[in-house]
């Protein structure tokens, strides 16, 4: 038996991509499920699609796109802080998983963001929040179940972003920014698209420095 025969294999592009769609669609069918099983429905958060109902859609377009520039800027910002845990974030490249993902076309992995916004805003804040919104009314204190609810599901986003603890850290700002968008809109497409654009951006950003750096290392070879 060879040493490396316990290493990981390593998925082909293909199988990267379907992975990743296949799981962040299963975190939108989750939500669906909880909210028919349990309440309350992240539907209730989404604008109708019809002719009366056009601007909502437009709005949540526009100002999701507009949302996601403050994170983008924030967390390009943070990257620059000469302190080990945030450099640690500029190791991920080198993870397996991140390796695989950044092989995919630019294409792949603006569909992998948008179903990542997608999923885990439906899970996230369009059920997960509201769920714990109305059971914290129920008991009647005095704590404000918005803010509650807003502050559980984002630290609740952070640890399921496990990858270092810089990263659950600051996936939990993100949390409560996107959960913010969604109490101050109403609108639940705009936490969808602020995140979607937010990943495509620094997916797209990381190919294209891992690219660049890699083409440096040729030259100098």
């Amino acid at each position: 038996m060879s040493e490396d025969s316990n290493e990981p294999v390593e998925q082909s592009p293909d199988e990267v991509f379907a992975t990743a769609v296949f799981f962040e669609t299963a975190l939108a069918v989750a939500a669906i499920g909880l909210g028919w099983a349990l309440g309350p429905s992240a539907r209730e958060f989404l604008p109708e699609i019809s002719e009366d109902q056009i601007q909502p859609i437009v709005a949540g377009l526009w100002q999701g796109l507009v949302a996601a520039v403050p994170v983008f800027l924030f967390v390009e910002l943070i990257r620059r802080i000469p302190w080990e845990p945030i450099q640690e974030l500029e190791k991920l490249s080198d993870d397996q998983m991140i390796g695989s993902l950044m092989k995919l076309r630019p294409s792949e992995l603006i569909v992998i963001s948008l179903c990542a916004g997608v999923g885990e805003e439906l899970l996230f804040r369009g059920w997960f929040m509201g769920w714990i919104r109305e059971g914290w009314s129920e008991l009647d204190l005095s704590l404000d179940p918005a803010i509650l609810a807003l502050v559980v599901s984002s630290v609740v986003f952070g640890f399921f972003h496990p990858i270092t603890k810089m990263y659950v850290f600051l996936a939990a700002l993100m949390g409560l920014y996107f959960g913010f968008l969604l109490l101050w809109t109403e609108n639940l497409l705009v936490p969808i698209i602020a995140h979607a654009a937010y990943d495509a951006a620094q997916l797209l950003l990381t190919r294209r420095e891992i690219r660049l750096k890699k083409k440096e290392q040729a030259v100098e070879v």
